[in-house]
Parts: structure tokens; C-alpha cells; sequence
């Protein structure tokens, strides 16, 4: 009898356990990834939903976790009320996107994309794509300054996001005296004209993190054209500034 009431009793307690286990059960929900490109001209900081600590700073990215297939509303951090995108798109689970937040004054004008993008390259390849979000500008030609009469990218008008170009990072550097060696991307009009440049810096700096000729190497980036054609000083000056897109 004995051994019959502490068999009962030590059934008794693995159900009491099994039942705390279930209770406490947490369940995950699926994610994915958004990549937040801010180009607004006038814009400000950007929030995500009721993402109350972080925000995409104006004229840069952030990548933020969002739930697939619920509501995506991005809005100025400073003034919620002023809605950037809001939309439900078809995401999934493990997805990586991008949305590029452009346009001016009152219109708004984003790019939603699902990326499907190399993430490693072999042998020093990196890979660029230029990204035009620049609303009054001409279509745009890009060089490299180590060889000014060959575009590499040709005719990239706003709002359009290129293909990816891979480049032989090595063999750039290798053309370069040792205490010169740089890669800089410029920005022409179809005549020609220098319009702006950006130079993929040796180390990374905190206004763009993980920018830099050693992080680029066997990944890719987005050079993001911005500003208004014309403006030279201020916020909105036409220019360029980089974005990760090795996710």
C-alpha cells in the first residue's frame, strides 16, 4: 500500500510540473528584418510604429525587427503626425526589405523593396548599386575618379534603385600609391559635369557604422543620392551618403 500511495503522489507531482512547464511557455513571434533609408527633403527623424527608443536619423539608415504581414507605419520622430509610410506590405518570416523614404514638402514618394541580394562575395569583390533620391535631379551618371570617361552606372534617374556592380576591390588598390589609396565614386550630370563625390573611407566612423574599405570587402553598399540639385549648403545640398546592404 505504501508503495502504491508514493506512486500516486510522484505521479501527482510530474503533473502539478508539467502543468508549470506549459504555463510558462513563451511563444516567439516570427520575424523579419526592415532596412529604413531617410531622404526627405525637410524631413526629420523617422520612427517605426510604437517604437518608443529608436530612430532612422534623417540623411542615413537603420535596420529595425519588424512582425511579417502587420502594419508598417514610419512617421517624423519629432512630429508624429506627419506619416512617411504606412502600409501593409507582404513580408515573411526571415525576409529582408528596404523602404526609401523620398520626395518633398507634403508629398512623399517611398520605395518598398524586397531585397534579394548577394551577401558575400570571394576574392576582395565588393559590390555597389546607386540609389536616386534626389527629386529634382537630371538622370545621373557615375564614375570612378581613377577612370572619369566610363560611367558605371549611366542614366540613373529618381527613384531608381540600380542593379549591383561588383568591383575588384584589391585591383583599385593596387593602382594606387600606398598612402593614397582611396576609392571614390563621382556623381556627373549627362554632360559630364561633377556634381558630387563620395569616398569609401579607410575606417569606419561613427556617423556611418560599418562603412569603410575593410568592412566593404566581399559585401555590398547603396550610394544614396540626395538633396536638391542645385542646393549647396544646408541639410538638403545635393549629395551623397552610404547605406549597408550586406543584411
Amino acid at each position: 500500500m505504501k508503495n502504491i500511495i508514493k506512486l500516486i503522489l510522484a505521479v501527482c507531482v510530474l503533473l502539478i510540473v508539467m502543468s508549470s512547464c506549459k504555463k510558462t511557455e513563451t511563444k516567439s513571434e516570427p520575424l523579419a528584418s526592415l532596412n529604413v533609408i531617410t531622404a526627405v527633403i525637410g524631413g526629420g527623424n523617422v520612427k517605426l510604429n510604437t517604437n518608443e527608443g529608436d530612430s532612422a536619423v534623417a540623411y542615413n539608415w537603420k535596420t529595425f525587427g519588424i512582425v511579417p504581414s502587420k502594419e508598417i507605419r514610419l512617421y517624423r520622430t519629432d512630429n508624429p503626425s506627419v506619416i512617411y509610410f504606412k502600409d501593409t506590405p507582404v513580408t515573411e518570416n526571415g525576409g529582408t526589405y528596404s523602404v526609401f523614404l523620398a520626395g518633398q514638402g507634403s508629398t512623399f514618394e517611398p520605395i518598398f523593396l524586397k531585397e534579394n541580394l548577394p551577401a558575400f562575395y570571394r576574392d576582395s569583390i565588393f559590390g555597389v548599386r546607386i540609389v536616386n533620391l534626389s527629386p529634382n535631379s537630371t538622370p545621373i551618371n557615375v564614375t570612378l575618379e581613377s577612370a572619369t570617361g566610363t560611367n558605371v552606372f549611366t542614366g540613373v534617374a529618381y527613384k531608381q534603385v540600380t542593379g549591383i556592380t561588383t568591383f575588384p576591390l584589391l585591383n583599385i588598390l593596387a593602382s594606387q600609391p600606398e598612402r593614397m589609396k582611396t576609392i571614390n565614386f563621382q556623381v556627373r550630370d549627362a554632360a559630364g559635369t561633377l556634381l558630387a563625390s563620395y569616398q569609401l573611407p579607410p575606417t569606419a566612423n561613427s556617423t556611418y557604422a560599418r562603412v569603410s574599405i575593410r568592412d566593404q570587402r566581399f559585401k555590398n553598399i547603396s550610394i544614396v543620392i540626395k538633396g536638391l540639385m542645385g542646393t549647396t549648403s544646408g541639410p538638403d545640398a545635393f549629395g551623397v551618403f552610404p547605406v549597408v546592404t550586406s543584411f
